[in-house]
C-alpha cells in the first residue's frame, strides 16, 4: 500500500496541481491511504522534521504560511493513536528548544516574552527579535484592546512568567500557534486553552508583521474554542492581518489564479485542507465585516464559544440573526458581493475599495457565458459543492426590451436557491434570490432587461451531501409579462438626481422586514447609515445630511432577500 501511495502522490506533484504538504497528508488520510498513526506523525513532522516525510508529500508543493491547521489536526488525533505516536506528537508540538543559548526578553508593551537565539540554525539578530515584539504588541493592542477580543488564557508560567510566549526558530512554515500540552482553565465553559506561538527566523519585515498578527489571532481563537472549524479559524486569521496592518495587503496573494472563493466559487466555503483556499476564504470574513460591522466577526466567535465543539456554521447563523438575517440569506448576499470585485468593482458601488485591486476576476465557465438567447445548459464538469455557487452571465445588449426568463431544475431532495443580479456597468445593480421548490429543485425567475447591461444568475446549493449537485437550466426572452417569479420592482429612489444636500431618499418595503440603507463615497468608504433595523411594509423616506460634501455617492439598500444600489450626485 505504501508504494501505491507514494506513486499516486508523485504523480500529483508532477501535474499542475501542487497543493500543500499538510494538504497532501490530509488528502491521503481522507482517502484511507494513511493510518491515524501515520497521519498524526506526518502532520507533526511537516512542522518540526520535514526531512522525515516521504518526498511525495513535499515535492512541488505550494508554500504554506501557517502550520496551525496541521498542529490542530495532529492534536485532534491524539486520542485515536498509539501511545508511542501520541508521545512523539506531544514532544514535537511542545515548546521548542534552540540551536544555541536561549535569550528572552519582555516586549515593550509588557504582554509578551520573546524567546530566540543568536547561534546555529535558529539564529536571528536582536533587531529581528525586537521587530517580532513590536508586531506582537500592536497585534494585542488592535485585537484585544481595540476590538475587544478575549485575551489568551494564562499559561501559568510555562514560559518563565505569565506573559504570552513567542519563539523564533528555523521552521518550514512562516509560523504556527499550538495549544498542545498547554494549560486549559478548568472553569472554562468552552474549549479555552493557553497556547504558544512559533515564528520563522527567515521572514522579511512585512511577513514578520502579518504572520505575528495572523498567529496571535489563533491564540485569541483558542480563548474562545480550540475545537472550532479550522477553515473559519484561517478565514479570520487572514482577516486580522488586514485589521492590524491595513497597508500591507499580503492577503491579496491568495486571490489571484489559485484556489479561492473568487476563482472557484463552486467550492464549499469550508474548503481548504488540501490547498490554500481557506486563506483566500478571507473574503468570507471581509463580507461579514462589510455587510454588518467589524464587530460581527467577533460576535461569530462569541457564538462559537457558546456551544463547545465545531459549530461554526451554526455560530455564523446566530451572528447573522443579530443583524436581521440568517445564514442562507447571508450566503446568497455573499454570492452577490463576490461578483463585484476586481475588474467588476465599480467606483463606490461595493463597500470594500481594496476589492478593486484584487488580482483575480470572478470566474465563470465559458459555457456559462450567454450571448445568444434562447440558451440551455447545465452544471458542467464541476457541479457546485455544498455551500457553493456558479455564476451564469447573460449579455443583455441585444435583449433590451422585455424579460429574460431563467428556468432551473436542480437535483431532487436538495435545498437550492437561485439568485439574480441585474448590473448596469455605469454604476447600478439590483439583486434578489429565490427558494427553489422542494423536493423538485425547480425555480423560474424573470428579470426586466431595459437599461441593464448584464444579468448574472447564480444557483446555490445549501444541502450538506456528498451527492453530485447536478442541474439544468433554460434561458428565454419574452415581451409583455414575466414568465417566472419577477425580480421585485426597484425599491430605492431619490427625489432628485442630482440632489441638494439635505435631500431625501425613499425606499419601499413589500412586507415587514429588516433593512439597512447606507451611503458610500467613491472610495467605497461608508459615509453614513441612513436606516437600519426592523421596519414595517410600505414606503419610507429618510433625509441625507445637510453637511454632505458635493460629489458622487452610492446608496445601497440591503434587505432579507436582496440588495439594490444606485448612484447619486450631490450638488449645491
Amino acid at each position: 500500500m505504501r508504494m501505491a501511495i507514494l506513486m499516486a502522490l508523485t504523480m500529483l506533484a508532477s501535474t499542475a496541481f501542487s497543493g500543500t504538504v499538510s494538504g497532501r497528508i490530509m488528502a491521503a488520510a481522507e482517502a484511507g491511504e494513511l493510518t491515524q498513526d501515520e497521519t498524526a506523525l506526518y502532520l507533526t513532522w511537516s512542522i518540526v522534521s520535514p526531512e522525515k516525510l516521504p518526498e511525495a508529500f513535499t515535492t512541488g508543493t505550494e508554500i504554506e504560511r501557517c502550520a496551525t491547521p496541521a498542529a490542530l489536526e495532529a492534536e485532534r488525533l491524539l486520542e485515536h493513536v498509539s501511545p508511542a505516536v501520541a508521545e512523539e506528537v506531544r514532544r514535537g508540538l511542545a515548546r521548542p528548544g534552540f540551536s544555541g543559548p536561549p535569550i528572552s526578553f519582555i516586549s515593550p508593551g509588557d504582554h509578551f516574552r520573546i524567546h530566540y537565539t543568536t547561534q546555529g540554525i535558529d539564529a536571528v539578530t536582536e533587531a529581528f527579535a525586537n521587530e517580532v515584539a513590536l508586531a506582537a504588541d500592536l497585534s494585542w493592542q488592535v485585537q484585544c484592546d481595540d476590538m475587544k477580543y478575549h485575551i489568551p488564557p494564562s499559561d501559568q508560567g510555562m514560559g518563565g512568567c505569565h506573559r504570552y510566549d513567542i519563539y523564533i526558530k528555523n521552521i518550514p512554515y512562516m509560523g504556527y500557534c499550538t495549544h498542545s500540552g498547554e494549560y486549559k482553565p478548568p472553569d472554562s465553559t468552552q474549549n479555552a486553552s493557553a497556547s504558544h506561538i512559533v515564528i520563522s527566523n527567515t521572514l522579511n519585515s512585512d511577513h514578520i508583521k502579518v504572520t505575528v498578527a495572523h498567529e496571535f489571532q489563533h491564540a485569541v481563537q483558542f480563548a474562545y474554542d480550540f475545537a472550532e472549524g479550522v477553515w473559519f479559524m484561517e478565514n479570520c486569521a487572514v482577516f486580522m492581518e488586514e485589521m492590524v496592518y491595513p497597508d500591507i495587503n499580503d492577503y491579496m496573494s491568495y486571490l489571484g489564479g489559485g484556489d479561492n472563493p473568487i476563482r472557484k466559487p463552486w467550492w464549499d466555503i469550508r474548503s481548504g485542507s488540501s490547498n490554500l483556499y481557506w486563506y483566500g476564504g478571507v473574503t468570507w470574513a471581509f463580507f461579514i465585516w462589510q455587510r454588518n460591522e467589524v464587530e460581527a466577526v467577533r460576535l461569530a466567535w462569541e457564538e462559537c464559544a457558546a456551544v463547545p465543539g465545531n459549530n461554526a456554521l451554526g455560530a455564523i447563523d446566530e451572528m447573522f440573526k443579530h443583524y436581521g438575517m440568517d445564514f442562507e440569506q447571508g450566503f446568497m448576499e455573499y454570492g452577490f458581493w463576490r461578483w463585484f470585485v476586481a475588474s467588476n468593482w465599480y467606483d463606490g458601488g461595493m463597500y470594500f475599495a481594496e476589492a478593486a485591486q484584487w488580482p483575480g476576476n470572478p470566474f465563470f465557465f465559458s459555457f456559462h457565458n450567454v450571448t445568444t438567447i434562447p440558451f440551455s445548459g447545465d452544471q458542467g464538469v464541476y457541479p457546485p459543492e455544498s455551500f457553493g455557487i456558479h455564476w451564469i452571465r447573460v449579455n443583455l445588449a441585444n435583449y433590451q426590451d422585455g424579460w429574460v426568463n431563467f428556468s432551473f431544475d436542480g437535483r431532487d431532495n436538495m435545498i437550492w436557491k437561485v439568485g439574480a443580479i441585474l448590473w448596469n456597468t455605469s454604476g447600478a445593480s439590483q439583486c434578489a434570490w429565490y427558494d427553489a421548490e422542494y423536493p423538485s429543485g425547480t425555480a423560474s425567475v424573470s428579470v426586466p432587461t431595459t437599461g441593464w447591461d448584464y444579468v448574472i444568475f447564480y444557483p446555490a446549493v445549501l444541502t450538506q451531501s456528498g451527492l453530485a449537485k447536478n442541474y439544468t437550466f433554460d434561458i428565454t426572452h419574452s415581451l409583455g409579462i414575466a414568465e417566472g417569479n419577477p425580480l421585485p420592482e426597484p425599491m430605492l429612489s431619490v427625489a432628485a438626481n442630482p440632489m441638494a444636500p439635505g435631500g431625501t431618499v425613499t425606499f419601499s418595503m413589500p412586507e415587514a422586514g429588516v433593512v439597512r440603507l447606507a451611503l458610500f463615497d467613491l472610495s467605497g468608504r461608508k459615509v453614513s447609515t441612513l436606516a437600519q433595523g426592523s421596519m414595517p411594509g410600505g414606503s419610507h423616506t429618510v433625509g441625507i445630511s445637510d453637511d454632505l460634501a458635493t460629489g458622487t455617492y452610492f446608496l445601497t439598500l440591503s434587505h432579507s432577500n436582496g440588495v439594490e444600489t444606485i448612484k447619486v450626485v450631490v450638488a449645491r
